[in-house]
């Protein structure tokens, strides 16, 4: 196997990059206790984070880390991400079957096993490890989830319970997202090579640096919520756990190499996949009339093993 030095650095100082995050959610979790931050001020956040501080991250790391000809020897690798989630999803069906997930909770089930939290926590983490130059790597696997989860992922849910009819309108309008948008208007600006103002530049990138800190806040604040005295570890969650931190790298890795996909681009597709499951998870679990608490524990649950888990998945994609 090939070996290359990270970019990011060592895999002690890669570490040290993400404890600082997690340092962040700690104060999110402590601000949550004195009741500074709560579910409200979580929801502003939030929309502060999708619609202004990550869209500007994602245009100026397109614009201005990237050239037009590596963007466009760039684009092709999104298979790897795509068929990655497809394999995980199926894998995770055969199992719901397997173990008799009821079928209400089956489309619940293949989103908590196959998805990733690639805003709140893929975007932050592939910044940490490896500054914002090669975060458009960890946009292919963005690209190809909020695909495949505004689209199969919805399905299976509704299919389960039957409680809405397929809406294309809304499908469209949760796939184009503000951070969709975002990184296609960077994509035309770079391939049309069109420059912004520098005061605009400076303006963006104070605002984008509040992106990391914003979404370790609202992960902190979230972990609190929840709780820890309600928490209950069942056989389905360590299932849904051994999904997102054993068989994510390693079906990632076996396609990547398969595939002859660059080193980095398996790098950081293991890496962003390989992450606790999205918040969203939750409310289209209320939703869809699936198991807002099997969602709830999950989400607490692959938070807390992440911060172990780290080690592990550093020391696999520097041995890559």
């Amino acid at each position: 196997m090939i070996k290359i030095n990270l970019i990011g650095g060592s895999m002690l100082q890669d570490y040290a990059n993400i404890l600082v995050l997690f340092l962040i959610v700690g104060i999110g979790f402590i601000l949550g206790k004195i009741k500074w931050f709560n579910q409200n001020s979580n929801n502003a956040m939030t929309k502060l984070l999708l619609n202004i501080t990550l869209p500007l991250t994602l245009i100026l790391s397109i614009i201005h880390d990237f050239s037009k000809k590596e963007f466009l020897t760039l684009l092709p690798n999104i298979i790897l991400p795509f068929s990655s989630i497809l394999i995980l999803m199926l894998l995770s069906f055969i199992t719901a079957l397997i173990i008799k997930i009821p079928r209400t909770d089956r489309g619940l089930f293949v989103g908590l096993c196959s998805m990733s939290s690639t805003i709140f926590f893929g975007i932050p983490v592939a910044l940490a490890v490896y500054g914002s130059h090669l975060l458009p790597y960890a946009l292919m696997t963005y690209i190809a989830q909020t695909i495949l989860y505004w689209t199969l992922g919805i399905y299976l849910l509704k299919n389960d319970n039957d409680t809405q009819k397929f809406d294309l309108f809304v499908t469209i309008k949760n796939i184009f997202t503000p951070p969709l948008i975002a990184f296609i208007i960077g994509v035309i600006l770079l391939l049309n090579h069109i420059e912004i103002p520098s005061f605009l530049s400076s303006f963006a990138h104070y605002l984008s640096g509040m992106t990391a800190p914003i979404a370790m806040l609202i992960i902190g604040t979230i972990i609190y919520i929840t709780g820890f005295k309600n928490l209950k570890i069942t056989p389905y969650i360590i299932v849904i756990l051994i999904f997102r931190f054993i068989i994510t790298p390693a079906v990632v890795l076996s396609l990547g190499l398969l595939l002859h996909m660059p080193v980095m681009m398996i790098k950081i597709t293991i890496l962003v996949c390989s992450l606790p499951i999205p918040n969203t998870t939750i409310i289209l679990a209320s939703k869809y009339k699936a198991d807002v608490i099997l969602a709830t524990q999950s989400l607490t649950f692959s938070i807390i093993f992440y911060l172990l888990y780290i080690p592990i998945i550093l020391l696999l994609i520097h041995k890559i």
